[in-house]
């Protein structure tokens, strides 16, 4: 079988630390649009490729996250404060300014390699490169990268509305030009995830995705500290080939992981 996946994504985030010697604002919203294509390969083998187009820039939507996040009770860790659809992202170490972009950006990111073996029932050992084929003065990749990871499907029964996954392994990445000095090239990350057949052509969706911290020698939360990410979602499968999916992500790790993603799929099979 092959499969490809058509999927757009926005992301907006806020944070503003000071710590002695240090200060870090990223504010911002990316728009991530993405196409995969997935090949079988004999029997426990396959292959894959990845190709994103990425925009960053103020947004449009901070209104509703600060509405979003009222709604709900959650904190809006100063949004509320800045200037409402703005792209900034500054670090300042020891009054030296080792980062400022500012302004829009449109352009492709790092395009990934996938290939991928079943050794056993349930069970499949991945593989990924990243090329470094986005912009890095724009942060959006320009460095070599590589992961390994097992994935397993949890024991539900066939006949069960139930599904789900575990996932673990590691990424290794070339020091990027920004904030080389502070950046962890070796990063453990997993997760798990359930579906369940609400309906016979709908599932509903929950993945909880967590990963080590991405740098270190710092004292600023955005950058010391494990990224954890809780995604809700859907799948409507309008026919036996194609699927759509819609899904939601909230930071349970403040600051280190983005405020709040959403993102639209087509998946064709």
């Amino acid at each position: 079988e092959s499969r490809w996946r058509a999927s757009a994504e926005i992301t907006t985030e806020y944070s503003l630390d000071l710590e002695a010697g240090e200060q870090l604002l990223i504010d911002g919203e990316t728009q991530r649009y993405a196409f995969v294509y997935r090949q079988a390969w004999g029997e426990a083998f396959d292959w894959g490729i990845e190709i994103p187009l990425l925009h960053t820039g103020g947004g449009f939507m901070d209104s509703f996250i600060e509405g979003w996040h009222d709604a709900f009770g959650l904190p809006n860790g100063g949004r509320e404060s800045a200037p409402q659809d703005r792209r900034q992202v500054r670090y300042v170490r020891d009054g030296i300014m080792e980062l400022d972009v500012r302004g829009a950006d449109t352009g492709l990111g790092d395009v990934t390699l996938a290939a991928g073996w079943s050794p056993a029932e349930r069970w499949m050992l991945r593989s990924q490169l990243k090329l470094p084929t986005g912009d890095e003065d724009q942060l959006a990749g320009g460095n070599w990268g590589a992961a390994l990871w097992a994935d397993a499907a949890l024991p539900f029964d066939e006949t069960s509305a139930w599904g789900g996954f575990v996932s673990a392994g590691v990424s290794a990445n070339e020091d990027a030009a920004v904030l080389a000095q502070l950046q962890n090239a070796v990063i453990p990350f997993g997760g798990v995830g359930f579906d369940v057949r609400l309906l016979p052509q709908f599932q509903a969706l929950v993945q909880l995705y967590a990963h080590a911290p991405l740098y270190d020698d710092t004292e600023i939360d955005a950058l010391k500290r494990p990224g954890v990410q809780l995604t809700f979602g859907g799948r409507w499968c309008i026919s036996e080939a194609h699927c759509l999916e819609l899904s939601f992500q909230e930071d349970l790790a403040v600051a280190s992981s983005p405020d709040f993603s959403l993102r639209f799929a087509l998946v064709s099979r």
